[in-house]
């Protein structure tokens, strides 16, 4: 067995876990663009201290922000843009700017590119079979069944959440091109640029 998080709707009276979904993001300088001009879309950030108050496990660096963007475009076909499989291209092409992971010590909400509506988080403890191959949003320090490609990468990064597309608040739950689609979020080891302090791609079948 296996113990995870499951990320979910928060109502007025749950504890705040420090996790949203969509909303305005914590960060410091202007809003985040992909290689191609589009402004890129934030899909969770989390407050590290307060989860951190909630679950210890996950030792996120003290007093940050981490905020989490993907690339996402209704009017064109995305996917293609922040798949990773273990191929390098893939991967040389996602750091390039597709999607990014950053943390700030700065509690001021910037709300100029929001494209989803805030949504926030409560975490409930669950347990999974070693062989499920779960289709939610949690969190966990161990490497979720079906993910491939990790091994390119987990020398310097470490595991934090699985992202299920439809969990999040898109149009059609198509926040990571398709409804079905699971992104993964990694954080460095030892984060040495703000802007660039994590990694996060998705995977479909």
């Amino acid at each position: 067995m296996r113990q995870v998080y499951q990320l979910l709707c928060a109502s007025a009276d749950d504890n705040d876990s420090g996790i949203k979904f969509g909303g305005g993001a914590f960060i410091e300088k202007d809003w985040p663009k992909n290689p191609l001009g589009e402004d890129l879309t934030l899909l969770i950030t989390i407050d590290s201290d307060k989860l951190n108050n909630e679950i210890n496990r996950f030792k996120l660096p003290k007093g940050r922000y981490i905020s989490v963007f993907s690339t996402y475009n209704e009017n064109r076909y995305f996917l293609d843009d922040i798949i990773f499989f273990g191929d390098d291209i893939e991967l040389n092409y996602i750091k390039s700017g597709f999607t990014k992971v950053t943390v700030s010590n700065s509690s001021k909400l910037n709300e100029s590119g929001n494209t989803f509506p805030c949504q926030r988080i409560k975490l409930n403890e669950k347990q999974i079979n070693d062989e499920d191959y779960p289709a939610f949003s949690f969190l966990s320090n161990e490497i979720p069944n079906g993910m491939v490609g990790y091994d390119k990468i987990i020398k310097d990064y470490d595991f934090i959440c699985q992202l299920y597309s439809a969990d999040i608040p898109s149009k059609d739950g198509g926040a990571l091109g398709l409804s079905d689609a699971i992104g993964y979020l990694f954080l460095k080891k030892n984060i040495d640029d703000v802007d660039n302090a994590g990694l996060f791609f998705v995977q479909s079948a």
